[in-house]
């Protein structure tokens, strides 16, 4: 019954709450369908949502990561990523999301999230790591052609770093 009730919270988090009501309606039965959309969300969740800010959202993935709650924590997600898109923990989001993919083996979903931190946060304290460990997923994919790739990159792109000698040992144990 809980993870229903996230999902519907995730439904209907990832509407605006301004696009159900058509433009031509009168602003009151715009307010109306507002609150009831509120409301709802409510009475799914528990808690008012509209008085959440980042920090809470960002808090409750890293509990929902910790407990291995994967439907928590992508509600959640989903949540912070379409009501805070320039929020300063997105990119740890993401990174905590691409995480969460390798580990239930879904190597995939995790590519996709590391490539999205290095595309939308270039200047993000999580590039570095999101490039090493989108190495360690073609290494644990079998695919060491992109994996020898990707470390070579990280070594190059950010000698220094601690990713860069991790990726010297990984290069060597590769060869």
């Amino acid at each position: 019954m809980k993870q229903l009730r996230l999902l519907a919270a995730t439904v209907l988090l990832s509407v605006p709450f301004g696009v159900l009501a058509k433009p031509t309606q009168a602003s009151s039965k715009s307010s109306v369908k507002d609150l009831n959309q509120q409301a709802l969300l409510v009475e799914l969740t528990g808690k008012d949502l509209s008085k959440e800010n980042d920090i809470a959202l960002y808090a409750e993935m890293v509990s929902a990561y910790q407990n291995d709650d994967e439907i928590a924590f992508k509600s959640r997600l989903q949540s912070l990523l379409t009501r805070f898109p320039q929020s300063s923990y997105a990119d740890n989001a993401l990174f905590l999301a691409g995480r969460m993919a390798v580990d239930h083996n879904n190597f995939a979903e995790a590519i996709k999230y590391f490539a999205q931190v290095e595309k939308e946060y270039p200047r993000s304290n999580k590039v570095v790591a999101a490039k090493f460990a989108k190495a360690m997923t073609y290494k644990k994919m079998n695919l060491p052609e992109f994996a020898l790739r990707t470390l070579k990159e990280v070594r190059a792109k950010y000698p220094g770093s601690p990713e860069s000698f991790r990726a010297d040992v990984e290069l060597k144990m590769i060869k």
